[in-house]
């Protein structure tokens, strides 16, 4: 049997539900099953397509309203059979219950066929200030016939919105270890560049946003410089957050510890995962805005050997086990902050062994392949698949 999955936006577009509704459509194939991806066109996806083994079908969109109709007009007609796929087609995975999950509502009205919605973080509870967005989620969310959630606080999200237990899978998210395979020769050039002393290394990998708690960490580094040392923070990625976090480095006089390394390329993220020696990304909850669904950078980190510290917000607790992968630490507090970074600098024996659990960890529950058998094994429950 065949799949159709439905999503706004997927890679190329840089972002964390765009990299996971790509990676598990590719697990998903590569585990026998057969399917297609909907998702709108961006800048750089011929190329990307091209060397995808996914199928890929591209639609124009200029807004998410838009992103619904040709979502649903392009799933629809796949549903009908005009495709491609040798199979019958039994269910649509849509990537976010908006606007992708609206578009299979409007796929099952028109053909009766069954949707699955996947659950990132809070997006399925909260509603903004748009009062036509909570019908439509109310109507999205009830009617799937399963939600397949990143977490189970991505699960008891979906919950409140109404959706039964028996109809929740808890599938996590995961990396792919392929993709992580490292030169050794490039981990010491990049340790190298970034610690010409043998400086300890800590990473951040995330959009520069106020949720990430970059700040946080820049104002934990003087009592960790204080205690331990020097230390070298390396901060990955970009965001509206950029010009506001380097002045604020420049304010606390730490320049010299800290670099911006803006967006790297996937090979690059790797060597530098491998280079580090801790990950550090106490992600705030800001009202109003989605929690850490899960935190994939936390996993890949863990692929990495690296400790991780992190924060009790949202999924954040299913991707590090406080005390055996990393340690969990109030974001709000950056004296509780700098105390994990310099208790994990100053033990080496404890950062080895919480870096080397999370592997381990990682490699047995949270590879692509891991989650698509979850997931798979929830389609079965569900009765939507008998392909599988």
């Amino acid at each position: 049997m065949a799949l159709i999955i439905l999503a706004y936006q997927i890679l190329p577009r840089i972002g964390g539900a765009e990299r996971y509704v790509y990676e598990l459509a590719c697990a998903l194939q590569e585990r026998g099953e057969e399917l297609v991806v909907i998702a709108t066109d961006c800048e750089g996806a011929a190329d990307f397509d091209s060397r995808s083994p996914l199928t890929i079908k591209r639609i124009p969109a200029k807004s998410k309203w838009e992103a619904v109709q040709a979502l649903a007009a392009a799933g629809t007609a796949y549903a009908e059979g005009n495709n491609s796929l040798n199979q019958p087609v039994t269910a649509i995975i849509a990537g976010k219950w908006w606007p992708a999950g609206l578009a299979g509502w409007l796929v099952r009205r028109r053909t009766g066929l069954p949707y699955v919605v996947i659950a990132h973080d809070c997006e399925t509870v909260l509603v903004g200030t748009n009062i036509l967005k909570w019908p439509g989620q109310h109507l999205v969310i009830r009617g799937a016939a399963g939600g397949a959630a990143v977490s189970h606080y991505a699960a008891s999200n979906l919950q409140r919105r109404g959706l039964p237990e028996e109809r929740i899978a808890l599938v996590y998210g995961g990396v792919n270890p392929r993709a992580f395979a490292v030169d050794e020769q490039d981990v010491a050039e990049l340790r190298t560049r970034f610690s010409d002393r043998g400086q300890p290394i800590l990473l951040t990998v995330a959009r520069l946003v106020h949720s990430k708690g970059h700040s946080q960490v820049i104002a934990a580094l003087p009592q960790v410089l204080e205690q331990v040392g020097e230390v070298k923070y390396v901060i990955v990625g970009s965001g509206p957050d950029e010009t506001h976090l380097q002045q604020l480095v420049e304010q606390e006089g730490l320049a010299k510890f800290v670099t911006f390394c803006g967006e790297v390329t996937d090979s690059e993220l790797g060597a530098l995962y491998h280079a580090a020696d801790l990950f550090i990304m106490p992600s705030r909850d800001m009202n109003g805005k989605c929690r850490e669904g899960l935190g994939l950078a936390y996993l890949e980190a863990g692929l990495c050997g690296l400790p991780a510290i992190g924060s009790r917000n949202g999924g954040i607790p299913d991707a590090i086990v406080d005390g055996e992968t990393g340690l969990l630490v109030n974001p709000e507090d950056p004296a509780q902050i700098a105390d994990a970074i310099i208790r994990l600098i100053s033990d080496e024996a404890l950062a080895r062994r919480l870096g080397q659990n999370a592997r381990r960890r990682v490699l047995d529950d949270f590879t692509w392949e891991r989650v698509a058998e979850r997931f798979q094994d929830a389609l079965r429950r569900w009765e939507l698949t008998a392909g599988c």
